[in-house]
């Protein structure tokens, strides 16, 4: 089975945590983790990654900026946004077929099978995996 490689960017570091357990468990996903967007982009830079999921609110780079430069450095990397901001409130106009959206909160079991099928649908058509 081939591992798809996920960048996580979130500034909560439990959170970050969590979700790469979570994602890495059945051994589909290979998750590395970034607490800010500066360090993720050098990461990206060094890495073979198939998508990028990021939190919005983060404190030394948000969302939004960072998935604009993860545009420039890498214009059809797929990109999620992974967060508890409601879709309107600043990010809804970034979406596109290579930006989507999933909220953060509800029922964990729930928001982990979503996230990991929205995973798989924004990769399908990359075919690298890691």
């Amino acid at each position: 089975m081939r591992t798809t490689c996920v960048l996580y960017v979130d500034d909560d570091i439990s959170f970050l945590e969590i979700v790469k357990v979570i994602l890495e468990k059945d051994g589909e996903f290979s998750v590395i983790v970034s607490k800010d967007g500066e360090e993720a982009l050098n990461i990206l830079e060094r890495g073979e990654f198939d998508i990028v999921l990021s939190d919005c609110r983060m404190v030394r780079m948000d969302g939004a900026t960072f998935r604009e430069r993860v545009r420039m450095m890498f214009p059809s990397m797929p990109f999620i946004f992974f967060t508890g901001r409601e879709k309107i409130e600043g990010i809804s106009g970034m979406l596109d077929d290579k930006t989507w959206y999933l909220q953060k909160g509800g029922d964990p079991a729930v928001q982990f099978a979503r996230l990991a099928d929205l995973i798989r649908i924004c990769t399908r058509s990359q075919g690298q995996g890691c």
